[in-house]
């Protein structure tokens, strides 16, 4: 029976299923689609089949039509696991004049302990760090917009008509097609741009832009609104993509507030503690180890029960 489906999805994508077998895929998609995720196809035909339906939805359809189409595609990686069906329902929705209401943002998120690296309906690539949620305009790739919570390391498609611009609480980066990395966790109190190549430049709400040129690093403070541009080798700005965690000149409550969304614990501080800043570097380094290094070099106690971590 897989194997007969198979065939008819790839009919279908070519336009080439009769109304019988368009009727016998209709009933099949009706009947697995409360049943979780069925792969049919190996990754090499889901290449292949994913390449079909981008050609198929130039031929077939307009460009409105087909960006609906896309801009689901964008979220789910693996676009033919039971995307036959998925496409399938997509289509068949359009083809029916019903009114839809479309969603405000697709948003995509990270859990904890997790990296994800995700491409864009414009070709862009995002890393996505623990505890993250990026969210983009339905109208995306015509309106590059993108907000962010948590961290993120961009790589953006040049596209001089359409600039790239990520929102992150109060500050707005404007991108001219370049690599870099964005640190916007809400609870922490600093927010942190630096720019590995290429060139950006950085808003606050109702304040003047500033252009950062490669290797630079802007520090943002939530509270006071004070910048700091301060230098960083281009080398370490993505290096967290890999599993690492980096900390350079980092005050260590946000250090803590990165280390909460990493690994996923709550961190309570049972007493005031010293500012000072970290500079460190952990590969694919367990919580236990990156507590034990912390405690040595900054005098401090950790105290681990269950989900909850107290700085003593």
């Amino acid at each position: 029976m897989q194997e007969q489906i198979k065939e008819l999805l790839e009919r279908y994508i070519k336009g080439e299923c009769t109304e019988e077998e368009i009727d016998l895929l209709e009933k099949w998609y009706d009947r697995i689609a409360g049943e979780g995720t069925v792969r049919l196809v190996s990754d090499a035909d889901e290449e292949r089949m994913v390449v079909e339906l981008r050609k198929a939805l130039r031929e077939r359809m307009g460009f409105r039509q087909r960006h609906r189409v896309w801009r689901f595609a964008a979220v789910w990686a693996g676009l033919i696991v039971v995307s036959g069906g998925l496409w399938l329902q997509w289509n068949r929705r359009m083809s029916r004049p019903v009114a839809r209401k479309q969603p405000a943002f697709i948003e995509i998120t990270t859990g904890y302990q997790q990296v994800r690296k995700v491409l864009l309906p414009d070709s862009s690539i995002v890393w996505l760090n623990s505890a993250t949620r990026l969210s983009f305009d339905p109208a995306f790739p015509t309106h590059r917009e993108v907000l962010l919570s948590g961290e993120a390391f961009f790589e953006v498609a040049p596209d001089a008509q359409h600039p790239f611009v990520v929102k992150a609480g109060n500050v707005y980066t404007r991108v001219f097609g370049t690599a870099f990395n964005i640190s916007a966790y809400p609870e922490a109190g600093e927010l942190r741009v630096s720019l590995k190549s290429g060139r950006i430049g950085v808003a606050y709400k109702g304040g003047a832009q500033k252009v950062l040129k490669p290797g630079e690093l802007l520090v943002y403070d939530k509270r006071s609104g004070d910048e700091q541009v301060m230098q960083q080798a281009p080398g370490e700005m993505d290096e967290w993509t890999g599993g690492r965690l980096l900390f350079y000149k980092t005050p260590i409550r946000e250090a803590l507030a990165q280390i909460e969304a990493r690994y996923g614990v709550h961190i309570v501080y049972d007493r005031v503690i010293e500012e000072r800043d970290v500079t460190a570097r952990f590969d694919n380094t367990g919580l236990e180890k990156v507590l034990q290094s912390l405690s040595f070099g900054l005098n401090l106690h950790f105290v681990r029960k269950g989900d909850t971590l107290h700085v003593r």
